[in-house]
């Protein structure tokens, strides 16, 4: 009788146990203390960066590029924001302090086309435009700089990704005493077309 009791016993403490961990399973989630009626707004702030510098080293495309300039080097002069280097592989080095940033569509004001037209870019990304501090020219550049035997002013950038899947940098150089856009004293020169390496 005793052993039956115990059985018993046995079994109803088996089943309380096991009606536990069920009601343990099937608990409902915690509900917070607080409920957010906000919208989260902060963004992770982006870092602008400078057209090229990121790929940096750049293989000249084209007959003209070829010619004049050879492969592409760019770098940033200080921080952000400062004097970029453009140095080419047959001699020519210039550095130039970026002042604005355009529509690609934006007449140029050299033969009344725009951006896109004269650098034979996207025409929805943006040109970067940037003034020319100095362009030094070795005797190793056979055909000058950037503006043949004359002085470059201003040099309009664009890079973005072609159709292809591949990064691309486009450079015009322009000659005259106004800025880009300011009438027929700005001169385009040349442009030249390069993809990452």
């Amino acid at each position: 009788m005793k052993r039956m009791m115990a059985a018993a016993f046995a079994a109803l403490a088996l089943t309380g146990a096991g009606c536990s961990r069920d009601e343990e399973g099937e608990q409902e989630p915690a509900i917070r203390a607080s409920t957010v009626v906000v919208p989260e707004t902060r963004v992770d702030a982006v870092p602008h960066e400078e057209p090229a510098v990121a790929r940096a080293q750049w293989r000249a495309v084209g007959d003209t590029a070829r010619a004049v300039t050879g492969n592409l080097r760019v770098s940033l002069q200080g921080n952000s924001g400062g004097p970029l280097i453009f140095a080419f592989a047959t001699g020519i080095t210039v550095r130039a302090q970026p002042y604005s940033v355009v529509p690609a569509d934006t007449r140029s004001g050299a033969g009344g086309q725009s951006y896109a037209a004269l650098l034979g870019g996207d025409p929805r990304v943006d040109v970067h435009l940037y003034r020319v501090l100095n362009e030094n020219v070795t005797t190793s550049a056979s055909q000058g700089g950037l503006c043949g035997g004359l002085r470059t002013r201003i040099l309009a950038v664009s890079e973005y990704v072609d159709s292809s899947g591949r990064w691309v940098f486009k450079i015009a150089s322009f000659r005259g005493d106004g800025p880009v856009g300011a009438g027929d004293d700005t001169v385009l020169c040349n442009a030249y077309a390069y993809t990452s390496q």
